[in-house]
C-alpha cells in the first residue's frame, strides 16, 4: 500500500476522520461489517465449547457461593458491619469500620441491602457476593474495551467470576469495605481505558474521579490499582505521534475539573472526618500491625503464602495444599512460571508502543503488587487471604490481554507468523488488518481463553473439596441448614432466662447482637477488643451483667458456631472465672444456654487480665 494511502486507514480497514490520530484500541465503526463479525472467522462448533465453558463456570461460581453463604456461620467482623449498617437506617450515620480510621463506603451498600432484600446474615454477607459479581462485570468490560472481543471478555469475566478458591471464599464474607475497593479499582482501569476513545465522554471523567474517591474512602489498598491506572491516563493525555514529537492531546480544564469533582465527591465523608480528627487516617499508627513482621517477612510470605492461595493452589482458612503438598507446590509452579512468561510477552510486547498500553499497564499493577502487598502491615496475616483479594481479578485481565496481545496494529499482525500461517491455510485474507485480526483472536486467543478458563474452573472445583465442601450433586445439595442456628439458640435462650445484658469475648458479643437485635446486648469484656463504646457502657450500667463462656462439654460446637477458639472474655475459661468469683467469695449460678453457658455474678464484677 504506497505511503500516502497508508496514512488515510485505521487498523480497521476505514478511514481516519478528519486525519487524526486513532485513538481506540480495537475496531470501531469504519472497519468492514465482516471484519466486525465473530461467524466470519469462528466456527460454530468452537462458539458453543466456548458458550458451554463459561456457562459451567457462571454456573458452578454461583452454586459454590450460595453453597457458603449457606455454610459458613456469621463472625463478629462480619457482624460489626451489620450493625453498622443497621445504624445508618436509624439516621447513625459514620465513615469508618468500628474502632477504624480507615475502611468504609461499604457498610454503606450493606444497609441498602438489608432494607430491601434480607435483613439478616444471608443479606449481609450476600451483599459482598453482589459487589463481586460486578467486579466480574467489570473485568468483562475491560478486556472488550481493549480488544473489542465479546467472547474474549465473556471467558475473561468467568474467570474473574470462578477463580480463585479464595477470591470465592472472601466474596462472601462482608468485611465492610475490601469488596468494594476491588470493584472501584476494576472501574479506575475500564476509565482510562475509556479514556482513549476519539472523543472521551464527560461521564467518562466522573467516574474516574468517583471511582478514585470511593476507592480511597473505602480502603487505602486502592493503591493496588495506581500503576495500571496511572499507566493508561498519562498515555491517553498525551502520546508520540507516528512522526515522533508533538503532543497528540492536551490536557483540559474540563476534564480535570470534572475527575477532580469527582474525586471530592466520592471522598467527601473521608475528608470530613478527616479534617475532624486531624488526618488521623494517614498516620502510620493507624493501621493495625503485629510486632517482629517487618517489610521481608511480608514479601516473604507474599510468595510462600498468599500468592498461592490467590491463585488457586492452597484453599482458605489455613492454606492447605490443592491435591496435596507434592501436587499444589507443582501446580503453584506451573502457574507463576505461565505468569511470568505473559510479563516477558508483556515487556516485548512493549515494542509496538502505544497499542500495548492496556496489557503494559495491567502488567505494571501485576509487578508492583507484592511490594505493595508488603508495605500494609497486616499483611502478614494470610490464613484467609483477605489481603490478597484484589490480585485474581487483575490477573484474569491481565492474562486475557495478554493472550490478545498488541493485536490492534495491523502492520504487526501482518508480519506476523500466525497471519502467515492462517493466511496459507486458507482461514482468512490478507486485504485488511481487521479480518487478520479477528482471525487470530477467533482462531487461537480465544480457545485457548476457553482452555484456560477451563483449567480455572477445574482448579477451584479442586480447591472446594480440599477445603471440605462436597463434590458429587447429591451431597453438595443435601443439609442446606441455618449455619447460625447454635448461636440464635444461644440468644434465645438468654431472652428466655431474662439475661438481657452480659460480657462476652468479641467473637461471641457482636454476633449474638446482630443475630437477635433488640432481645440480647452483649459487649465484649474490657479485656477484649471494643468496637461500639455505646454498647460497652450499657452492659457496664446493668445491675448483674452475665458472662458468656463456651460450655466446657461443647466447646468443638462452639467453636465451629462462632469461628473462633476463645472460650470466653478475656482469655478465661468457664473454670477459671467460676474459681475467681469463689476467691472472691461472689455467689453466682451457671445458665445453659445451648453451646454458650452463663455465668451470672450476684454482683458486679471487674475481671483482671488472666495471670497464665
Amino acid at each position: 500500500m504506497p505511503a500516502a494511502t497508508r496514512k488515510a486507514v485505521t487498523p480497521g480497514g476505514g478511514p481516519l476522520r478528519g486525519g487524526g490520530p486513532l485513538r481506540s484500541w480495537g475496531p470501531r465503526s469504519g472497519a468492514p461489517r465482516h471484519a466486525r463479525r465473530g461467524s466470519a472467522t469462528s466456527s460454530p462448533l468452537g462458539r458453543v465449547i466456548t458458550f458451554v465453558v463459561v456457562a459451567a463456570a457462571l454456573v458452578y461460581g454461583l452454586m459454590l457461593r450460595a453453597w457458603l453463604l449457606a455454610h459458613l456461620p456469621l463472625n463478629s467482623d462480619e457482624a460489626v458491619v451489620g450493625l453498622m449498617a443497621r445504624g445508618y437506617l436509624s439516621g447513625h450515620l459514620g465513615t469508618f469500620y468500628w474502632g477504624q480510621q480507615y475502611g468504609g463506603a461499604e457498610s454503606y451498600v450493606v444497609a441498602a441491602v438489608l432494607r430491601t432484600v434480607n435483613g439478616g446474615p444471608m443479606g449481609l454477607n450476600g451483599t459482598a457476593a453482589l459487589i463481586s459479581t460486578i467486579s466480574a462485570v467489570v473485568v468483562a468490560a475491560i478486556v472488550h474495551e481493549a480488544t473489542r472481543n465479546p467472547r474474549l471478555a465473556a471467558v475473561s469475566g468467568a474467570v474473574a467470576w470462578v477463580w480463585s478458591y479464595a477470591g470465592i471464599w472472601n466474596s462472601v464474607r462482608e468485611n465492610g469495605f475490601r469488596q468494594l475497593a476491588v470493584c472501584c479499582g476494576l472501574v479506575l482501569v475500564l476509565c482510562a481505558l475509556r479514556l482513549h476513545r476519539p472523543r472521551p465522554t464527560a461521564a467518562t471523567y466522573a467516574v474516574l474521579g468517583l471511582s478514585a474517591g470511593l476507592g480511597w474512602w473505602a480502603s487505602p489498598e486502592i493503591a493496588y490499582f495506581a500503576a495500571p491506572v496511572g499507566i493508561i491516563v498519562v498515555t491517553s493525555w498525551s502520546r508520540l505521534s507516528d512522526k515522533g514529537t508533538r503532543w497528540s492531546r492536551r490536557i483540559g480544564w474540563r476534564p480535570a475539573l470534572l475527575t477532580l469533582s469527582g474525586v471530592v465527591v466520592g471522598a467527601l465523608p473521608w475528608l470530613y472526618t478527616n479534617i475532624h480528627t486531624g488526618f488521623a487516617s494517614l498516620r502510620t499508627s493507624s493501621l493495625p500491625s503485629t510486632p517482629g513482621q517487618g517489610y521481608g517477612y511480608r514479601l516473604m510470605v507474599f510468595f510462600h503464602e498468599m500468592l498461592p492461595i490467590q491463585l488457586g493452589t492452597r484453599v482458605v482458612p489455613g492454606g492447605a495444599w490443592v491435591g496435596g503438598d507434592t501436587v499444589g507446590e507443582v501446580l503453584f509452579g506451573v502457574l507463576a512460571a505461565l505468569i511470568a512468561v505473559a510479563i516477558v510477552r508483556c515487556v516485548w510486547a512493549a515494542r509496538t508502543g502505544y497499542r500495548a498500553i492496556p496489557m503494559a499497564g495491567l502488567a505494571a499493577g501485576i509487578v508492583a503488587f507484592p511490594f505493595i502487598y508488603s508495605a500494609i502491615p497486616s499483611s502478614g496475616y494470610w490464613i484467609d487471604g483477605r489481603y490478597g483479594v484484589y490480585l485474581p481479578p487483575l490477573l484474569a485481565a491481565f492474562l486475557a490481554l495478554s493472550l490478545a496481545g498488541p493485536v490492534f496494529d495491523s502492520r504487526s499482525l501482518h508480519e506476523s507468523g500466525w497471519a502467515d500461517a492462517l493466511a496459507a491455510a486458507g482461514r482468512i485474507h490478507r486485504a485488511s488488518g481487521a479480518p487478520v485480526r479477528r482471525a487470530l483472536q477467533e482462531r487461537i486467543v480465544v480457545p485457548v481463553a476457553a482452555v484456560a478458563l477451563a483449567g480455572a474452573l477445574v482448579l477451584t472445583m479442586a480447591g472446594a473439596s480440599t477445603a471440605g465442601i462436597p463434590a458429587t450433586p447429591r451431597s453438595f445439595l443435601s443439609h442446606w441448614t441455618d449455619p447460625n442456628a447454635a448461636g440464635r439458640q444461644s440468644a434465645h435462650a438468654m431472652a428466655s432466662h431474662h439475661i438481657r445484658y452480659a460480657y462476652g469475648d468479641y467473637w461471641i458479643a457482636y454476633t449474638l447482637d446482630f443475630l437477635d437485635p433488640g432481645q440480647v446486648t452483649v459487649s465484649p469484656s474490657p479485656l477484649d477488643v471494643v468496637r461500639w463504646p455505646a454498647m460497652a457502657a450499657k452492659v457496664a450500667r446493668a445491675p448483674d451483667p452475665a458472662w458468656l463462656f463456651f460450655a466446657p462439654t461443647k466447646i468443638p460446637q462452639a467453636s465451629a458456631a462462632f469461628s473462633n477458639p476463645e472460650t470466653g472474655p478475656g482469655g478465661y475459661t468457664q473454670a477459671q472465672f467460676e474459681a475467681f468469683l469463689r476467691s472472691r467469695a461472689v455467689p453466682y449460678r451457671v445458665v445453659a444456654l445451648g453451646v454458650l453457658d452463663a455465668v451470672v455474678p450476684a454482683r458486679k464484677v471487674s475481671l483482671p487480665k488472666p495471670t497464665g
